[in-house]
């Protein structure tokens, strides 16, 4: 039987097919909303035959609802919930867990049941003689067998608590985080490219190129419940053959405005600061925030950054600069002529403006959240950073 106990991550969970999945509580947990979604429906499809998995299910929001409610819905058999067994959501969860963590430990794990002393009689006790009966031998305390399942949603879940233990050992947990390279907090694309293939394929039909998955991972900023609108959408794109090319995927997915934000940042590294705040003010204009804007050309400014280091690293090790391989390194985009074109761009940088990038966007950073929150302040801080750019000199000030 094809079973699963303790933590799964939900990449992991979304492609399996479990035979037999352990009922008592699964706490769905991480910060990524749209995985958690689809694990719960996931989830529900598992444990129940019902059509519609919003009738297989009973959910709660955690501010309408106490442990009696809920201690009464897993007891109690659902009229339209098809042959499975009952399953009880509550959405939003952090505070419910917070408030009943006593009650849901218990469930989980019964106290032994209290014995009462006999009553003391009145009167003049009699003499008693002490027989010790000989001890019978421990048996293992019997497994607790549920008949219901309740799913909490939350985004907190910290592993030394005692109830995380006891869902972990007993029953099962699914980790709704992006995945993470190692024991680092970089995200692990290889991973995230994985899924998106799996999905194009499975619930859209269609085949994605790793060059593609990673191409849709660039542009929604890793954004999964965005990634997976513009996998749905790219499905309108499809060429003859069933296929999509880079160009396509970065018309229907970048659209006018990353592109628009692209081609300011290019202006820029040319040195054309009249262009670049010209293409800035078209943005604005169509209805893009300062800090949006600010997200998207920061990651972009952060690899030429990340790119010198690179190459200084090469110098002080002895070896001899390789601008390709800086590049590469640096995380720009593979598909296309995107490494070579970066290449060029970081060139036309240079290297005394390119080592004062990070400052200059932890400056603008600061500058956004603070003083120039309001959108007409945060263009000056944006017009700022674009001038710096295109700046010969790479002013500091």
């Amino acid at each position: 039987t094809n079973s699963m106990t303790g933590t799964i991550h939900a990449f992991d969970f979304l492609k399996a097919k479990p035979e037999k999945v352990p009922l008592g509580i699964c706490a769905v947990f991480g910060s990524e909303r749209f995985l958690k979604q689809l694990a719960v429906k996931h989830l529900v499809q598992s444990l129940n035959d019902a059509e519609d998995p919003d009738y297989a299910a009973t959910f709660f929001d955690s501010g309408s609802c106490d442990w009696p409610d809920v201690h009464d819905e897993l007891s109690t058999r659902s009229l339209f919930g098809g042959s499975g067994p009952q399953i009880v959501v509550i959405d939003h969860a952090d505070d419910f867990v917070k408030k009943h963590r006593e009650h849901l430990e218990d469930w989980l794990n019964p106290p032994p049941p209290k014995i009462k002393a006999p009553p003391k009689s009145k009167g003049k006790k009699e003499p008693t003689v002490e027989v010790k009966a000989p001890a019978a031998p421990k048996k293992p305390a019997a497994k607790l067998e549920f008949t219901s399942l309740l799913i909490l949603i939350v985004d907190s879940w910290v592993s030394t608590t005692r109830l995380y233990k006891e869902v972990e050992k007993q029953c099962f947990q699914i980790k709704c985080d992006p995945p993470l390279v190692g024991k680092s907090k970089n995200r692990d694309d290889k991973k995230v490219i994985d899924w998106l293939r799996h999905r194009a394929n499975v619930e859209y039909q269609y085949k994605l190129s790793a060059n593609g998955a990673q191409l849709v991972i660039d542009l929604t900023d890793g954004e999964f419940g965005r990634m997976d609108q513009e996998l749905q959408k790219l499905a309108l794109y499809l060429d003859e053959k069933g296929e999509l090319s880079n160009e396509i995927i970065q018309q229907a997915v970048g659209g006018w405005k990353t592109q628009t934000t692209w081609d300011a940042i290019d202006a820029a590294t040319e040195g054309n600061s009249g262009k670049a705040l010209e293409l800035l003010d078209h943005l604005l204009r169509g209805g893009e925030h300062p800090l949006a804007l600010f997200g998207q050309i920061s990651s972009t400014l952060r690899r030429f950054s990340s790119a010198t280091e690179i190459v200084y690293r090469q110098v002080r090790n002895g070896q001899r600069p390789d601008m390709a391989n800086a590049v590469k390194a640096a995380g720009f985009p593979f598909w296309g002529n995107e490494l070579a074109a970066n290449e060029r761009r970081l060139k036309q940088v240079g290297s005394k403006r390119a080592s004062q990038i990070s400052q200059w966007l932890l400056e603008a950073d600061m500058a956004l959240k603070r003083s120039h929150s309001k959108e007409e302040m945060g263009r000056l801080v944006l017009e700022k950073l674009l001038v710096r750019l295109s700046s010969e000199l790479g002013q500091n000030k």
